[in-house]
């Protein structure tokens, strides 16, 4: 029980923050379509999340691989998880702001980046071991790669028209 209320904090600063950011991204760009702007708002949180889960679960697997007798692959796949996650929380967290103008490939390289950690927790989910916390990070990447799969299509409808940048300096 204390699991899910940790849980449903955690989620509820999340939604709060997202909500946060959109808000602001739409402000800094109106001209660009609202879903670049939720793409990139998902991108920075969930994002920063990773990093910091990458980098703590990667201290924890070197704690505990010092402990052990001999290496193993279930050793070899904590080690690969905790950099699939500093990896994908960097590429996010990175990429938000040209996310948030609506520039196609870097929702493209985004997009590619959240494909990529997606199959990887497909690939997790069969394991023992998991500890039932792959479902939830899989929900939350599957609404992250929708997000940046309709900013895509949006982007690249829109490239026809012309449109005043926000970034531009007059």
């Amino acid at each position: 029980m204390e699991e899910l209320a940790i849980a449903l904090a955690v989620l509820s600063a999340s939604l709060l923050t997202m909500g946060f950011l959109y808000r602001r991204f739409g402000r800094a760009a109106p001209d660009v379509p609202r879903i670049c702007h939720a793409a990139a708002a998902i991108a920075l949180v969930i994002g920063i999340v990773n990093v910091i889960t990458g980098v703590a679960h990667s201290v924890a697997v070197a704690s505990l691989a010092f402990n052990e007798p001999e290496y193993g692959s279930l050793q070899v796949l904590r080690f690969t998880t905790g950099l699939m996650l500093v990896y994908s929380g960097a590429m996010a967290a990175a990429l938000y702001r040209a996310i948030a103008l609506g520039r196609g490939p870097a929702i493209a390289i985004a997009a590619a980046a959240a494909l990529l950690f997606e199959i990887y927790l497909l690939f997790l989910l069969e394991l023992p071991g998991t500890g039932g916390t792959v479902p939830p990070m899989l929900g939350g990447w599957t609404v992250y790669l929708m997000c940046l799969a309709a900013a895509g299509v949006t982007s690249i409808r829109n490239a026809d028209r012309p449109r005043v940048s926000s970034d531009a300096h007059p």
